[in-house]
């Protein structure tokens, strides 16, 4: 902003606050100064917003942030936007990720002192019965088994219908 677009902005701010300060030359230069980059547009939108959920003077600091927060929030949407881009480009390779989660699970295995084939079939068996529902307590695909009151099982990972549906369904 320039000196005659700040000026613009306090007298339209003193029609609504008479505590906002008088454009004197150096009041001018100095919120000049500090809202060199914020366009005059979004200044005069920040001080709208401002004393819409605000009854404090309004401060150049307020109207800075206003930018920020407007800048912010345009480069999260458009990175967010290539993001969605890139996926709808390049699904992506569930071989791949379940290959991570196996190396993983290995990994975390061998620091705890488990043989990593055994921690990988106990990976595998989950992946099989998660991927089927329970006919007994009727938890969907993904969701774990529960007893009674809602509460995860705590003595076998699933209902044994669920491991003979998972089961069934291997072969």
């Amino acid at each position: 902003m320039n000196r005659a677009e700040v000026a613009t902005l306090l007298g339209a701010a003193s029609a609504v606050d008479p505590k906002v300060p008088q454009p004197d030359p150096d009041v001018l230069t100095m919120w000049a100064g500090i809202l060199d980059d914020v366009p005059a547009d979004v200044a005069g939108a920040a001080v709208r917003a401002h004393y819409r959920h605000n009854g404090e003077t309004v401060m150049p600091a307020d109207i800075v942030e206003y930018w920020r927060t407007i800048r912010r929030d345009a480069a999260e949407h458009e990175h967010n936007a290539r993001l969605r881009a890139r996926a709808i480009e390049r699904p992506p390779d569930l071989r791949a990720i379940r290959d991570g989660v196996a190396r993983v699970t290995a990994a975390l295995a061998i620091t705890r002192g488990v043989d990593p084939e055994y921690a990988e079939a106990e990976v595998e068996a989950r992946r099989a019965y998660l991927a089927v529902a329970c006919t007994w307590c009727k938890a969907r695909p993904g969701a774990p088994c529960t007893g009674p009151g809602g509460k995860p099982l705590t003595k076998q990972p699933a209902h044994d219908a669920r491991l003979a549906d998972a089961l069934a369904s291997t072969r």
